[in-house]
């Protein structure tokens, strides 16, 4: 399956890491440790070049798409090959699946049952979308209480990572990466035999050239924000919490 796009916008409508198993793409199942995903991009290309017969003038400009969470729901939809008009896709929502291998999910409005892994098979899959907050660990500001009651916290700062990449599976070639940094918020807590977490991501992305859009013969740069937040029960040792000593 393939489409012609000529506007990322266009797309919306036409369109085993230490904690988690691994999950196929397509498998259904359910997540209880995961933290709301937000992802804001703009994708930069370059217009067609304008010349002026007349007197000699060119010019080449740029234009600026969007993708955001909308347009990723939209492509995972035909990934998936599924209904973005018909419930449960209409009300799905991305989020970071840490019991998922750190994976990319869509989940259902309950935020629980998961609908699509879309990190599956990745680096050898054709199509997926990748995010790793930690992919190089940095300095980290921690504390805690080694006891019962006890807790842990940790503020720090990492090189993150992401990838979005469709091989003519659906899309025209099409591979956009980043790297930026990551500050990490965590917190652990527990008291007796109950537990609670809570987690926050903000990675940051600044100017990446040497990106495929669309097969497209223009230079591309991608930028922009790829954030997360959530909380619940139990342990959920993750990102600096959880990296090698």
């Amino acid at each position: 399956m393939k489409m012609k796009l000529t506007k990322l916008t266009m797309l919306a409508t036409a369109a085993a890491l230490t904690l988690g198993v691994y999950n196929t793409g397509a498998a259904p199942g359910s997540t209880t440790r995961n933290s709301k995903l937000n992802v804001s991009l703009t994708i930069v290309t370059n217009k067609a070049e304008v010349f002026n017969t007349n007197n000699g003038a060119w010019n080449r400009s740029i234009q600026s798409l969007k993708l955001g969470n909308k347009q990723l729901l939209d492509l995972f939809a035909n990934w998936a090959e599924a209904t973005r008009t018909n419930e449960p896709w209409k009300s799905a929502q991305l989020v970071i699946g840490w019991d998922w291998g750190y994976s990319v999910l869509v989940v259902d409005k309950t935020g629980t049952n998961v609908l699509f892994n879309a990190s599956a098979g990745h680096p050898e899959s054709s199509h997926y979308f990748y995010v790793d907050f930690w992919d190089e660990y940095g300095v980290g500001n921690e504390s805690g209480v080694d006891a019962n009651p006890g807790n842990y916290k940790v503020i720090d700062t990492d090189t993150a990572y992401f990838e979005l990449y469709d091989n003519d599976y659906y899309l025209p070639y099409t591979y956009l990466w980043g790297y930026g940094g990551n500050m990490q918020d965590f917190k652990q807590s527990w008291n007796g035999e109950s537990a609670n977490w809570s987690d926050s991501e903000t990675a940051v992305f600044s100017y990446n050239g040497d990106q495929n859009y669309l097969d497209g013969p223009s230079r591309t740069t991608s930028y922009g924000t790829i954030t997360a937040s959530g909380n619940g029960t139990g342990y959920n040792w993750i990102g600096w919490a959880n990296r090698p000593d």
